[in-house]
């Protein structure tokens, strides 16, 4: 964003000044004015002869050659862009945004905005079944996650998921959403009979059994490794004399495995970076992890914190999953990756606080897909979206 036009100078009337004349200096000073624009267009309905009456507009010299309405809707491409931006972006609520335009005198239902967004995700879809097919190409290293949400079915509201699949190598995110459930059946369903080597996720049940459930099915993924990490959450949630107890170990190991920054910033090839990974250092920390682990599973559990048990339930469970990656130098070691970029639609899904029916969710899913993917590939997400709309003008 910058200037537009020149600066506008407003001098001062030296025969106002009540003494005598010392220096003369020019101050920026800067100002933001935003203000809506309403355009006519007048119609004729007329009659060809042997042809039925139909309406057209025929602009006079000067004018603009058609309507700039986006098809089917009375909004421009630029103003579908804005409202898209402030609600999928910024974050602002639709009660916000309906209150912003009509205090700047336009008149407008919150109702009219859904389907002027809607129009607009009919486009998008488009765009989005694209970018599944890239994602899901064979042999395809994706991330994994869910999140929650509210959404309001007929008179009350219920808790349902939103999930969303990252392919790094691609760059591209993709949100989904089937009737708000958790199931592992949504998974399936979106895979499809993709040929995928790895799903990284965390140990949640619908991706450590999805394995068995798509090879009873009969599907092509016959190569999946589903990798499972250990969340970060399940650290946190532990009690300080537990975190204390794990310090002497956990902070050594991590600082080791996560030197994999440093592998990126050397551009290292997928085979450097496995004989790294099974070096000598970082052997010797997982054989004492092990024994940590060991150790402590053969203590009584009586006084152990239900916290405690479950990280290290889960981490025994676990074990080979969590370091799957130290067999391929391919894999990613977390899967911060997922969650970074479903962080996005959590703090919408705060704001909001609810989505107003399943197509509310649904359409969320469209946009928050086009926004991940713009933002992984380090690009303007309000250029994109201009851009987009207006080559279906």
């Amino acid at each position: 964003m910058g200037v537009a036009g020149e600066a506008t100078e407003h001098p001062s009337d030296l025969t106002k000044v009540p003494g005598r004349l010392i220096e003369r200096r020019m101050v920026r000073v800067f100002s933001f004015r935003t203000f809506l624009t309403e355009e006519c267009f007048e119609m004729v309905h007329y009659a060809e002869l042997g042809k039925k009456p139909r309406w057209g507009y025929f602009p006079s010299e000067g004018h603009p050659e058609v309507v700039t309405g986006f098809e089917g809707t009375k909004v421009t491409p630029e103003f579908l862009q804005a409202i898209a931006y402030e609600v999928y972006v910024k974050n602002v609520t639709f009660g916000f945004l309906h209150q912003w335009l009509t205090d700047m005198g336009m008149t407008i239902s919150k109702n009219t905005l859904r389907n002027w967004l809607t129009k607009g995700k009919t486009y998008l879809d488009e765009q989005v079944c694209v970018l599944k097919s890239i994602s899901l190409e064979k042999d395809s290293i994706v991330n994994c996650d869910e999140t929650w949400c509210k959404v309001r079915k007929y008179d009350h509201y219920k808790k349902c998921y939103i999930w969303v699949l990252v392919n790094k190598a691609r760059k591209i995110a993709i949100f989904f959403y089937e009737n708000g459930s958790r199931g592992r059946d949504v998974l399936t369903d979106f895979l499809g009979d993709a040929e995928l080597k790895n799903i990284m996720s965390d140990g949640y049940n619908a991706y450590v059994f999805i394995g068995n459930e798509l090879k009873s099915a009969g599907l092509k993924i016959l190569y999946t490794k589903f990798v499972c990490l250990m969340p970060r959450t399940s650290l946190s949630r532990l009690p300080i004399r537990v975190v204390n107890r794990l310090q002497n170990a956990f902070p050594k190991f991590k600082g080791v495995l996560y030197e994999e920054r440093k592998y990126d910033d050397a551009g290292f090839t997928s085979k450097e970076r496995l004989r790294e990974r099974q070096g000598l250092a970082t052997k010797e920390l997982l054989i004492e992890l092990r024994s940590l682990l060991d150790s402590e599973q053969s203590k009584d559990s009586e006084f152990r914190s239900r916290y405690y048990r479950e990280a290290l339930n889960y981490l025994n469970r676990f074990w080979k999953e969590i370091f799957a990656y130290l067999d391929d130098g391919e894999l990613p070691i977390d899967n911060n990756l997922a969650e970074r970029t479903i962080r996005k639609l959590t703090t919408h899904r705060n704001n909001s606080l609810h989505y107003g029916s399943d197509a509310g969710a649904e359409m969320a899913v469209t946009y928050h897909s086009v926004i991940g993917t713009v933002k992984l590939h380090g690009s303007s997400i309000w250029n994109f979206i201009g851009t987009f709309f207006q080559k279906y003008l």
